[in-house]
């Protein structure tokens, strides 16, 4: 593409209020965001259950650093797998009921790898339409037919898998929507599956440490994890508060998936610090159920009094919370409103939802408090009455 071509669309881009910076901070996770050397209280990190500065997850992290250095510096399959990504695997697979887990280096990779791997061109996904941009993305590569279904309408998927003639079919859904906070009904997916005789895979991302029992994931907490038409992937780097990514399920389509998963094969394997935290983290989310417990506390508390604000919240029972703004423009402005009261809430706009529903995702924590709550909901109060009298 010729430069000039590529200023002009930057200059739309901006035109259009959805131009993308990225803010150089200072330091913090979770709660707090330190930028240009001002604490800000921060709405804006997947770090829920406020575990990627714990100094039990840093010291085993550090431990490993000093046994193996910092890279594997090679694949898996070549020389890049330790004992440490081993224990993870099993350790992963037992956490979620599942029979094997193969480990990748981030939760988009994984996505592509699987999906590229147990569909290819003359099959059938069929997605729910608000999916992650990692699992569109994965289904549009892997050649197949895609299809995708009104956001947690399964009788609208219904309908589309009636008309798939193809014998290999992949239903698609995360588990929880990062941008709206809702759940997908698992249960009713899996009957449809089953019904259909159809693959279904399911992106734990947001839920996992989050949802079901002992933060074990909403596939585990819907008693499906032993179905074998049912796959799980997730990530590392949001409750779990380290990095990495997952694929588990029945140990023939995991085995499989190693074989024929290029962003597995030629990847460089997980660092091992980055995965002998994972496993310090797990048996912390395991132990530690005060963390969900508080998790929860602060969303009931943020529910029960979000419209004080004035502005419109997405309807959610999870940590993600959605103020529906509409324009990108009004939602930058927002958020650099908050900004000037210490708050960080980055403005969500197209291509990541769509047009006219930008938004402000709003985040909580471990580490908030309801006076951090309410704080916020105080300042977005001025700014609507400001936005009104305007």
């Amino acid at each position: 593409m010729e430069k000039k071509i590529i200023k002009k669309n930057l200059k739309e881009i901006k035109l259009s209020g959805n131009y993308r910076i990225r803010k150089i901070k200072d330091s913090g996770n979770s709660h707090l965001f330190f930028y240009k050397n001002k604490e800000y209280l921060s709405f804006a990190s997947n770090d829920y259950l406020s575990l990627a500065n714990d100094k039990r997850i840093i010291n085993a992290a550090k431990i490993a650093l000093d046994k193996h250095g910092y890279s594997t510096s090679s694949s898996a399959l070549i020389s890049g797998y330790t004992s440490s990504h081993h224990k993870l695997e099993e350790e992963i697979s037992e956490f979620l009921g599942q029979e094997k887990t193969l480990l990748f280096s981030t939760g988009y990779q994984a996505n592509l790898g699987v999906i590229k791997s147990l569909v290819s061109r003359g099959d059938n996904i069929i997605a729910d339409q608000l999916n992650h941009a990692s699992l569109i993305d994965g289904s549009i590569l892997s050649r197949a037919n895609f299809k995708r279904y009104n956001h947690n309408d399964y009788k609208d998927l219904e309908k589309i898998i009636l008309k798939c003639k193809a014998k290999n079919n992949l239903i698609i859904s995360d588990s929880l929507f990062s941008m709206d906070g809702d759940i997908a009904n698992i249960k009713k997916l899996s009957i449809k599956a089953r019904k259909h005789k159809s693959s279904l895979l399911i992106d734990e991302a947001h839920s996992l440490g989050v949802f079901g029992p002992e933060g074990r994931g909403l596939v585990y907490g819907s008693s499906l994890s032993k179905e074998k038409n049912i796959f799980v992937t997730g990530t590392f780097g949001k409750s779990i508060g380290t990095f990495g990514a997952f694929f588990s399920g029945d140990q023939n389509y995991v085995e499989y998936v190693m074989q024929k998963s290029r962003s597995y094969i030629y990847s460089t394997s997980l660092p091992v610090n980055a995965v002998e935290a994972t496993r310090k983290s797990l048996k912390i989310i395991n132990k530690e159920s005060w963390r969900r417990e508080k998790l929860f506390s602060l969303i009931n508390y943020y529910k029960k009094n979000i419209h004080k604000s004035g502005f419109i919240s997405l309807e959610s029972d999870s940590q993600i919370q959605a103020l529906l703004i509409g324009s990108s423009k009004d939602a930058m402005h927002i958020s650099e409103e908050l900004l000037k009261k210490s708050i960080y809430i980055p403005a969500i706009r197209p291509p990541t939802v769509k047009e006219g529903s930008s938004r402000l995702r709003v985040s909580l924590t471990v580490d908030h408090e309801e006076d951090d709550i309410d704080y916020l909901i105080n300042i977005l109060h001025t700014i609507s009455i400001n936005l009104v009298q305007s």
